[in-house]
């Protein structure tokens, strides 16, 4: 990554991922030049999100085990349980941006990127959607939530790469970048080929042949295992959390060539590790910016994942026409504000 982070997609790291980095920087990379490594900073605490064990099974989704798991329950069972839980979910992780933005007093600081561009998002959407747009509405909210549950992983795994003080080499981040987007983009391209509809809704497709498609996903294969052969010979340089989210993002989008990019349970086995692995970084964050105890940190944290499930709740009560397009564009507003409140300049204008 470049020297300013991303989205939470970016992955920001803290002060003390810079200090450690500034602190050990010379010293890696003598290491590495030498052939041999000095310094493991996965000893460190610091290194987690908030422990191993949590991380791998919460934002890593077991390393992609979990996800398969629920791939082959999807199959078995069907997905009218864990329909809900993505309902629940999907709200409640809304809420933890908007928990970010107050937390950190983001609006005071941002008014242009945390409340103008929010507005103009609703306007536009409104105006798309109520002059029959939609199925145009509905295309943007597609590949923007492939991207933004790519760059999630991205920039997750990317914060866990920055406190093992960033890439081995030029190569490690070109293959980690590869390994990232190319199975985003490859799943992105078959749901867009062969889904009829996206959530029950028309969208404008894509017309692929079959064979490009297949060809992408060859792709993607080959870019990932490059990857993991590259990680298997420098493990001791780049943080498990790295290539478990890799593997994971892999499987997620590419259980759309087992499951079926129609179905629902494609979306859901994205969607479940998407909000899941939102609610656990957002919260990590907010562990390591407050001093309150454990109990109280976890009360101020759900008040808005709380308000952000009531409100959409109160929504669905109504019939009107006016309700749909304000649910979309808070979709809308959420993927922008996720790419404004994690970078660089949010965090040194935060509060």
């Amino acid at each position: 990554m470049p020297s300013t982070c991303t989205s939470v997609a970016g992955g920001c790291p803290g002060a003390r991922a810079r200090r450690d980095t500034a602190l050990t920087g010379a010293a890696d990379s003598g290491a590495i030049s030498a052939g041999r490594i000095t310094t493991d900073h996965r000893a460190d605490s610091g290194a987690w999100l908030i422990s191993p064990t949590s991380d791998f099974w919460l934002a890593s989704a077991g390393g992609g085990v979990l996800l398969l798991a629920i791939a082959l329950v999807l199959q078995w069972r069907g997905d009218r349980e864990l329909r809900t839980a993505d309902l629940l979910l999907a709200e409640l992780h809304l809420g933890a941006t908007y928990d970010a933005v107050f937390r950190r007093r983001l609006w005071q600081r941002m008014p242009l990127e945390i409340i103008a561009a929010p507005i103009a998002i609703t306007a536009a959407t409104y105006y798309l959607m109520l002059t029959d747009r939609a199925a145009l509405v509905t295309t943007v909210v597609l590949y923007l939530a492939a991207w933004h549950r790519g760059r999630q992983n991205f920039g997750i795994a990317r914060w866990y790469q920055v406190h093992m003080g960033g890439p081995v080499s030029a190569s490690h981040r070109r293959l980690f970048r590869a390994a990232i987007y190319l199975p985003m983009l490859t799943g992105a391209a078959y749901f867009a080929s062969t889904a009829p509809l996206y959530e029950g809704d028309e969208f404008l497709a894509l017309a692929l042949d079959p064979a490009i498609v297949q060809a992408l996903a060859v792709v993607a294969v080959v870019g990932v295992g490059a990857y993991l052969v590259f990680a298997a010979r420098h493990r001791a340089r780049i943080h498990p959390g790295e290539w478990w989210l890799v593997v994971a993002n892999a499987l997620a989008f590419g259980s759309g060539y087992v499951l079926g990019a129609w179905t629902m349970s494609f979306m859901l086995v994205l969607a479940l590790h998407h909000e899941v692995q939102y609610l656990w970084f957002t919260y990590a964050m907010a562990r390591r910016s407050s001093s309150a105890g454990e109990l109280r940190l976890l009360a101020s944290f759900a008040l808005w994942p709380a308000l952000g499930l009531s409100s959409w709740a109160l929504c669905r009560l109504s019939d009107s026409d006016w309700v749909p397009p304000f649910l979309v564009g808070g979709l809308l507003c959420h993927y922008w504000l996720d790419g404004r409140i994690w970078t660089a300049r949010a965090r040194r204008l935060a509060i």
